[in-house]
């Protein structure tokens, strides 16, 4: 799913449970999207992987902030 936000959004939580020892110093790769959209709402879940190996998942909620002057 993707969209333009119309204001910008803010961190309002975000958890992460880690799976797995994260190594330093080796590329990682991260996977971030969208769950769902509530009105200002975003819900968000993502992955951070070593390979085939889950090192942490993550869910998070944005809030859309409108700028009043537009």
């Amino acid at each position: 799913m993707e969209r333009a936000t119309r204001g910008f959004p803010r961190t309002a939580y975000l958890k992460v449970d880690y799976r797995s020892l994260t190594p330093v110093g080796r590329t990682l790769r991260a996977r971030v999207w969208v769950d769902r959209i509530e009105g200002r709402k975003l819900f968000a879940r993502g992955t951070l992987h070593d390979g085939d190996r889950l090192c942490a998942e993550m869910d998070g909620l944005f809030i859309e902030v409108i700028d009043p002057q537009g």
